[in-house]
């Protein structure tokens, strides 16, 4: 009988459990042992599945047996300015891609002090000049209203929207200002965060990352009368495997603000222009059940809810096909996989539109109602791992009908071997 071990450690136990119980439909073929065991002969050692930071890459780039649940490389996604400029760059070539009108107008916005504002703005002066055309307009659907994201950071963190050139500056002082107080006492400045783990280093703070991107903020999104009108965003999980094949997985959710839209006359409220359930967990008034649903049970017609999943896999099919293409910044292995979350929002006209993509989604903002999505999600992950790599030596025709039927919810949209897209 063949045997093969995973290592598995994730910090959130949420993940670790789930992950356990879905590679524990394999045993005894599949044997699992915690990061934190006291590891003994790991001579079978198949699989990691990890934090980014404490996969042993080494081993992982030297041996074509050794599995790995992410990419070393793939800034050119994660990072949101590499991969606006990995896709303005392939819309460059593809005047007819779908990314050319569902992804929000992005710029690419480097600042090392606020003195230096003017300079910046004029590599994006088409801000500047939406800025600028605002003056004595009134009517907040008639503005030009931007978002502000730090390039590195999740969650939510450091996003903020803006209309004028005084809020711009007004909020690039405010997160200087704030770094300033962070090197006081920051008695090590030399971590710049330049790795590919996806989000901040430990301990950094979002006001010590000087690039940001802008984006043209949609500010007439999709509200239903059902939700009371609070604008939401889906988050769709992916699975990228080997070199490569996207899989969308067909269980999206909805995750909503905790305050009505209001057609976004205040900006500074983020309660009702930030869709991220991380910034409301804390709150005494969150409601799971309000904040986070399924995607398929919303209160729309089932024709453009097909409509808006069709949107959403042709964006994603060719969203790696763009950052695929820049070998510098996105590298795929054969001997890996990853899971990400992206994140789209749907205008009034019902057109999803493409926001970023994340490394090590944060799963558990799904919460415990939904929890059977990541569940599932996951399942889908395993099954894929062991039907095409852990066991292909050894797959079985049990093994291999019960690895379709966990993945049967995976739509593929996306194969590098051909190019083929949705």
């Amino acid at each position: 009988m063949c045997s093969r071990t995973v290592i598995i450690g994730m910090d959130e136990p949420y993940v670790q459990g789930i992950l356990q119980r879905a590679f524990g439909k394999y045993s005894p073929l599949i044997k699992v042992q915690s990061a934190d065991d006291n590891a003994n002969d790991l001579s079978d050692l198949l699989m990691h599945w990890r934090e980014y930071e404490t996969i042993d890459w080494t081993s992982v780039h030297r041996s074509s047996t050794i599995f790995s649940n992410a990419y070393c490389f793939r800034k050119g996604l994660i990072r949101k300015a590499q991969m606006a400029f990995n896709i303005k760059m392939y819309t460059a070539k593809h005047p007819t891609s779908i990314l050319c009108t569902h992804v929000p107008e992005t710029w690419i916005f480097e600042l090392d002090d606020v003195e230096y504002l003017d300079e910046a703005l004029m590599e994006c002066f088409e801000v500047e000049q939406g800025m600028q055309a605002n003056t004595g307009v009134s009517d907040s659907r008639l503005r030009q209203q931007f978002i502000l994201k730090p390039s590195l950071t999740a969650r939510g963190a450091g996003i903020y929207v803006f209309d004028t050139r005084e809020r711009l500056q007004e909020l690039l002082e405010n997160e200087f200002a704030s770094d300033d107080e962070d090197d006081d006492g920051d008695d090590d400045g030399d971590d710049d965060g330049d790795d590919d783990s996806g989000g901040l280093a430990q301990g950094q703070a979002v006001s010590q990352i000087r690039e940001w991107v802008i984006q043209r903020y949609i500010n007439r999104p999709l509200l239903l009368p059902a939700h009371q009108n609070r604008k939401f965003h889906i988050r769709v999980y992916v699975l990228a495997f080997g070199d490569l094949s996207i899989y969308v997985y067909r269980h999206m959710l909805a995750l909503f603000a905790p305050r009505p839209y209001a057609e976004a006359t205040n900006l500074d409220d983020q309660t009702a222009h930030l869709t991220n359930t991380c910034l409301q967990t804390h709150s005494s008034t969150f409601v799971e059940s309000s904040a986070v649903s399924l995607f398929w049970s919303l209160d729309l017609p089932k024709p453009k809810l097909d409509r808006i999943f069709d949107q959403i896999c042709q964006i994603l099919g060719e969203t790696f096909a763009a950052v695929s293409s820049e070998s510098t910044s996105f590298q795929t292995w054969a001997n890996c996989m990853e899971q990400f979350g992206f994140d789209f929002l749907v205008d009034e006209e019902c057109n999803a539109m493409l926001l970023e993509a994340n490394a090590y989604p944060d799963f558990k903002q799904t919460g415990e109602e939904l929890k059977f999505v990541v569940e599932g999600f996951m399942e889908a992950s395993v099954a894929m791992a062991a039907k095409e790599f852990l066991l292909k030596d050894c797959v079985t025709e049990d093994i291999e009908k019960s690895a379709d039927n966990a993945c049967r919810d995976l739509v593929e949209v996306f194969t590098h071997k051909n190019k083929r897209q949705w």
